[in-house]
């Protein structure tokens, strides 16, 4: 007997995955675009039964190099297709840029701001960085306010995790003693 229309199972256009990370899961949305978002924001709704259309081979990819980076490792982050549906023109300049930041470095929101071609949109480029969706990948995290402070990051832990990622990054291996472990 055929299934009936309501019985049969449903197939996304996104595929969900989790990966660890010492800041607890992180989840990666993909479409058949690439990869559209990676926070630590856990998915609305529950992700194991999704039925998807979209090729796992990316997933898995970030999967290890996510591994690699926690370990302090420089990552190649060019190797993840992205999915840039939804990105307005000079937001998408500012990604693009944040995603020339070598490891381990910081530029400032108006040094980030001129590369995108407008040197006095540095408050525009702090709302891109809000709005990024694929953290770590595009590295937000590596940009500072002109003093050199930390300002802003909008995910998980705040600014505490940005000093952490970019401690990662400097010393090549996870900052123990910000987690009060010597």
């Amino acid at each position: 007997m055929p299934l009936s229309k309501a019985s049969k199972p449903s197939i996304q256009n996104v595929l969900i995955r989790q990966h660890s990370s010492p800041l607890g899961p992180l989840w990666s949305h993909w479409t058949t675009r690439g990869l559209q978002q990676l926070s630590w924001e856990p998915p609305a709704k529950d992700h194991a039964r999704q039925a998807t259309l979209v090729p796992d081979e990316q997933g898995s990819m970030l999967d290890t190099m996510l591994q690699l980076y926690f370990k302090g490792k420089d990552v190649p982050w060019h190797d993840v297709a992205l999915d840039r549906t939804g990105w307005p023109p000079f937001a998408g300049q500012v990604y693009d840029h944040c995603l020339t930041i070598p490891f381990g470095t910081t530029i400032t929101y108006k040094e980030l701001a001129t590369l995108a071609g407008n040197e006095r949109a540095s408050r525009a480029v702090g709302a891109a960085m809000s709005r990024n969706r694929i953290l770590l990948v595009i590295p937000c995290h590596r940009v500072v306010s002109t003093s050199g402070k930390l300002q802003g990051y909008s995910a998980k832990g705040g600014i505490s995790t940005k000093q952490l990622l970019l401690e990662l990054e400097r010393h090549g291996q996870w900052p123990q003693h910000l987690f009060g472990k010597e």
